[in-house]
C-alpha cells in the first residue's frame, strides 16, 4: 500500500511540475505574440548602395563624380565634374524597401530637373543627365530596384572647358496597405 501510494504521489508531482512549465510556456508563448502583434508598421524606402560605373573619358583627364546621401538614406547629392565632350559617368542606384510595408515609390524629385525643366536643362548644355523611371512600382518588404544614372558630355563640335554640376535626387514612396 505504501509502495502505491508513493508512485501516486510521484505521478501527482510530475503532473503539477508539468503543469507549471506548461503554464510558463504558454505566458512566454503569449508575450512574443503579443509583442509581434503590437510591432508598428514601418514604411522606410531608402537608397541602399550608389555603384559608380567605370567613367568614359574623352580627352586626357578623367571625369569625376562625388556623391554623398542624405536625409535618412532617402536623398542623394552628386556633383559631377566635366572636363571634354565624350566624357561619361554612369551609376547603378539601388533603392530597397527596408521597412515592413509593402511601398509604392511615388516619385523621384531631382533637383535642378534637367529631365523636364528646358531652362534648368539649357542651363548645364553640353551636359545631359538621364535616368530610367521607376515611378509607380510597387516594392515588397525588402525588395530592391535600380536606377541607372547616366551624365554625359555631349560633342558640340566645340571645346566648350571643364564644367561642374550639382545634382540631387529624392526617394519618395508611400504605402501600400489603406487602413
Amino acid at each position: 500500500m505504501k509502495k502505491t501510494v508513493n508512485i501516486r504521489n510521484i505521478i501527482i508531482v510530475m503532473l503539477c511540475i508539468t503543469i507549471i512549465f506548461m503554464g510558463i510556456g504558454f505566458a512566454y508563448l503569449s508575450v512574443i505574440l503579443n509583442e509581434k502583434n503590437n510591432e508598428k508598421p514601418i514604411l522606410d524606402v531608402s537608397i541602399v548602395r550608389v555603384e559608380e560605373e567605370t567613367p568614359i573619358k574623352g580627352g586626357l583627364v578623367a571625369p569625376v563624380g562625388v556623391r554623398e546621401l542624405k536625409n535618412d538614406k532617402k536623398t542623394i547629392n552628386f556633383n559631377f565634374i566635366m572636363y571634354t565632350p565624350q566624357d561619361e559617368l554612369s551609376y547603378k542606384i539601388v533603392v530597397r524597401n527596408t521597412g515592413t510595408l509593402p511601398a509604392k515609390i511615388e516619385d523621384i524629385l531631382t533637383y535642378p530637373n534637367y529631365l523636364e525643366d528646358e531652362k534648368a536643362k539649357q542651363s548645364i548644355y553640353p551636359i545631359t543627365i538621364t535616368h530610367n523611371d521607376i515611378s509607380d512600382k510597387i516594392l515588397e518588404p525588402e525588395e530592391e530596384l535600380e536606377i541607372k544614372l547616366v551624365t554625359l558630355y555631349t560633342n558640340t563640335g566645340q571645346n566648350i572647358g571643364q564644367v561642374s554640376i550639382n545634382y540631387q535626387m529624392t526617394i519618395l514612396a508611400t504605402s501600400t496597405n489603406k487602413w
